[in-house]
Order: structure tokens, then sequence, then C-alpha cells
């Protein structure tokens, strides 16, 4: 009976150290807290934005040889900066013309200017960027540090007519936007846009002019006394000249 007993303290005893062993190991695996807010922290500094750029498509393969089929491709160049090695950066993109997928870098495909680089043809459609900040270091791998969405804008064909030609700068003429208008509106607008450029430049035209006048004016107004007083002195030196020339000829 004895004999029973001590077995079956034995086992329970084996089970609890077995359970005490699980729970250790267990958390041995999960990533600290002091780690995940380090690796939030370094996150933190990682960026991302677009850069409008253009490649050459339709190339021959032998670079010496003239192809008249050559042009040039306007694209965006998604750059996403401060990758290290503790990071893999997830890509998921969407739009509504375009079929959602997915991508992931990491350090390795770090360029020569410090930033990942992807490369996306400019068309006639807007594409979202979730881009997933992960974690690739110790037991922390997985975990989702940061999240960052960019928006990378349409190519704006209409900005290559020539009534955008001189105001590239108005908002329905930049070469890159992220809304939808028609030609109708695109040239009631620039045409608008433009007469009110020349009524602000005939503006200041007038403005100018009648300001040169008003400064004349004022000048004159200013040395006025001084004129008089070199007009009278020599009226009355004309006088005595003459004056004198009359006595001397009696």
């Amino acid at each position: 009976m004895m004999k029973k007993k001590r077995n079956l303290l034995l086992i329970i005893m084996l089970a609890i150290f077995l359970f005490i062993g699980k729970v250790s190991a267990a958390e041995g695996d999960m990533c600290s807290a002091v780690d995940l807010n380090a690796l939030r922290t370094e996150a933190a500094n990682v960026r991302a934005t677009y850069v409008p750029a253009q490649v050459k498509m339709g190339e021959d393969k032998h670079p010496d040889a003239i192809n008249p089929d050559s042009y040039m491709q306007n694209i965006l160049e998604l750059k996403v900066y401060n990758v290290n090695s503790k990071f893999i950066i997830k890509y998921d993109y969407s739009g509504p013309r375009i079929q959602s997928g997915s991508d992931v870098k990491d350090y390795h495909n770090i360029g020569p200017d410090g930033a990942i680089t992807t490369k996306v043809m400019a068309g006639d459609y807007i594409v979202n960027y979730v881009i997933s900040v992960v974690s690739n270091y110790g037991t922390c791998s997985g975990q989702v540090l940061r999240t960052i969405r960019v928006t990378l804008p349409k190519f704006n064909f209409y900005s290559l007519l020539d009534i955008c030609q001189g105001v590239q700068d108005y908002y329905l003429c930049q070469p890159y936007i992220t809304y939808d208008f028609d030609a109708t509106t695109l040239f009631d607008k620039v045409t608008e846009y433009k007469a009110k450029l020349l009524e602000a430049k005939e503006v200041d035209f007038d403005e100018d002019n009648n300001g040169a006048f008003s400064n004349a004016l004022s000048g004159i107004s200013r040395y006025k006394y001084v004129v008089v007083g070199v007009i009278v002195a020599i009226g009355v030196i004309a006088t005595v000249l003459i004056l004198k020339r009359k006595k001397s000829e009696a």
C-alpha cells in the first residue's frame, strides 16, 4: 500500500515538473515586451514615398542598334527607406481597376540609394498600397510592427495637351492626379483659369504704371518750392542783366 502511494506521489511530481517545464519553454518562445517595443521604435523610422520617373521601353537587345519602336514610359517608383535585417516588408496592393496582389521584400533588396524600390507602371488607374513592416528578429518574428498606406496617383494624359502648356501648376494640368474629370471640364476650367491669370497681369501692369506716374507727381510736389525758387532767381538775374545793358547803352 505504501509502495502504491509512493509511486502515485512520484507520478504527480513528475507531471508537475513536466508542466512547469512546458510553461517555461512556452514563455521562452514568447516575444518580450522589451524586444517588441525596441523593434517598434526602430520601425517608426521606416518611411515610404513615391517618385515619378521614366524608363525606356521597346529597346532592341543590342544597345548599339537603332530601334524606331523605343519610347519613354512614365512610371512611379515606390521607395521604402530605413529597412534593416530585422524587418521584412510586405506589400498588399489594390485598386478599382487592377487585380489585388501582394509581395514581400527585405534588406537584400535595398538599392544604391538606400531604399527598396518597386517600379509601378503609371497608367489610367490609382493603386493603393498597404505596406506592413514585419519583424524578422528572434522570438518576435512575424509580429507586425507598423503599417504604412501609400496611394499611387494615375497619370493625367490631359496634361500633355496644348491647353495645359504653361499652366502645369493648375490642378487639372498636373501630370499625376487622384481624381477623375472629363475633357469638357478640363477646357472650361483651364480657359477660365488662364483668363484670370491674364486679368491679374493686366491689373499688375496698370498698377505699376499708375504707381510710376504717382511717384513722379509726388516727386514734383515734394520739390516744387525748390523749382519755384530756381525759376524766380533766374528771372531776377535776367532782369538785372537787362537793366544794366539798357543803362550802358544810354
